[in-house]
């Protein structure tokens, strides 16, 4: 009888270390974790290779998607989703759009189409923080408009994977 309560006693001691070796840390996300990321665009002065230009009252929009971007404060760099569904996404980039909304622009709204083409690839960080999707092959094209009316003048890839968000992955220059 002894021996069978001592074999009981082991086998219970055994379950219960093998149930708690088994325990894992909560599955909580860092902040600080890549995640997608965003397409970073720098706007820099036709004729130059570095002087910062902003574009006057920016707005883009993603073609084919209801919301739009506006950029009220002027800014030399913008950040902007890329699908991860797709193979490319087009955006529209206006310019002197009257993001205000103060009826007072002297300028007509001017807008040029782009599209960036790239092939997504999804990679699995962990169980608590997913999948995220970096952005490889990077190209664009725009359309050239009669007259040579584009505001936007050049673009140049910067980072032809997108798969951080510390630098500058194109420059448009206009």
């Amino acid at each position: 009888m002894k021996l069978y309560k001592t074999l009981v006693l082991m086998i219970c001691c055994l379950i219960a270390v093998y149930l708690s070796s088994s325990c894992e840390r909560d599955d909580l996300c860092a902040e600080d974790t890549p995640t997608t990321p965003f397409l970073i665009i720098k706007f820099i002065e036709d004729g130059t290779v570095s002087d910062i230009k902003q574009p006057n009252e920016l707005q883009v929009k993603a073609v084919g998607f209801e919301g739009i971007i506006d950029f009220t404060t002027n800014q030399d760099s913008i950040m902007i989703p890329l699908r991860i569904d797709a193979l490319l996404t087009d955006f529209e980039f206006t310019i002197d759009s009257d993001v205000d909304e103060d009826d007072n622009t002297d300028e007509t709204p001017n807008t040029d189409t782009l599209s960036f083409q790239y092939t997504p690839v999804e990679e699995y960080v962990s169980s608590a923080c997913g999948f995220r999707v970096t952005y490889n092959g990077l190209t664009e094209s725009f359309i050239q408009e009669e007259d040579n009316q584009n505001w936007i003048k050049e673009i140049t890839i910067q980072e032809g994977d997108v798969t951080n968000e510390t630098a500058a992955h194109v420059f448009i220059f206009h």
